[in-house]
């Protein structure tokens, strides 16, 4: 969909399936991909669709739910979760370097955002969300209280998270946390 400056909402065609987005500039987003072997792409307001071609994504392809996107502009950073792998790959845009971030406190990684050059990943397999550097290492473990966390954004100032639950049904819960970094 695009917004022109009379806050008119119009549909806009892709080739891409799209699982996950986050801005990437102010004309642009970055887009997760769903079925393609490309994970992540860029696509603008006017609905042109690009690569990003400074980066190398493994050979494999992911369908829904098994991989989401976020982006860091301030650290150029794309962080890419793989659901089955138990993964978080950091790419470095622009050099094209990546890094990929397994560990025991990351199972079955869903939800994912960033800010204040820190990586949020909602982790379903834990019931917490670990918080990271963009380097890749784990500073915190979230314990959110909650079954299944699957959904995450951060506020821009890093001062509030609201995450929700796959449960489904009425179980189903979104919480709002103060981040305290005193």
């Amino acid at each position: 969909m695009s917004v022109d400056g009379k806050s008119s909402i119009t549909l806009m065609k892709t080739s891409t399936e799209v699982y996950s987005i986050c801005p990437y500039d102010v004309n642009r987003f970055i887009v997760g991909t769903v079925g393609d072997r490309r994970h992540a792409r860029v696509i603008g307001l006017n609905g042109q669709e690009s690569d990003i071609h400074s980066l190398t994504f493994p050979n494999k392809t992911y369908y829904a739910g098994c991989c989401h996107c976020t982006y860091l502009p301030s650290d150029g950073v794309l962080a890419v979760t793989d659901y089955l792998e138990d993964t978080v790959q950091l790419y470095q845009i622009g050099p094209g370097t990546s890094r990929t971030v397994k560990d025991d406190r990351i199972k079955l990684p869903e939800g994912i955002c960033g800010a204040q050059g820190r990586v949020f990943v909602a982790s379903r397999g834990t019931d917490r969300v670990v918080e990271m550097t963009v380097q890749g290492e784990i500073v915190k473990c979230h314990d959110v209280r909650m079954k299944e966390p699957c959904t995450i954004s951060v506020t821009q100032d890093g001062g509030h998270m609201v995450v929700a639950d796959c449960v489904g049904g009425e179980d189903t819960t979104i919480k709002l946390f103060k981040m305290d970094y005193a």
